[in-house]
């Protein structure tokens, strides 16, 4: 019984201590106009919460990234434009691989 045990204890810390929080990576096309930027995955556009990140990119620049996606965005403005510029969801970039 006591083997048994070990053994339990031994898989479950293996098990735990493997488990990280894997972000999605991915190639993307940098999208910016007067609404925010955007990363095109897939033919898809994402806002970019932290647009920051990608301060120094310019439009139709292709950057490798891990982002998460987000229910929201604390930083999100109001667009300097009119346009209606339809994105899939809010990702925040993790890193710029």
């Amino acid at each position: 019984m006591r083997k048994l045990f070990f053994l339990f204890l031994t898989s479950s810390i293996i098990f735990l201590s493997s488990c990280s929080k894997d972000f999605l990576q991915v190639n993307a096309i940098v999208e910016k106009n007067c609404t925010g930027s955007y990363l095109k995955i897939e033919n898809k556009y994402y806002y970019v919460c932290n647009q920051s990140i990608i301060s120094s990119y310019t439009s139709g620049q292709a950057i490798s990234v891990s982002y998460e996606v987000l229910e929201g965005c604390a930083g999100m403005t109001t667009p300097d434009c009119y346009l209606n510029f339809n994105y899939e969801s809010i990702i925040e970039i993790k890193e710029i691989i």
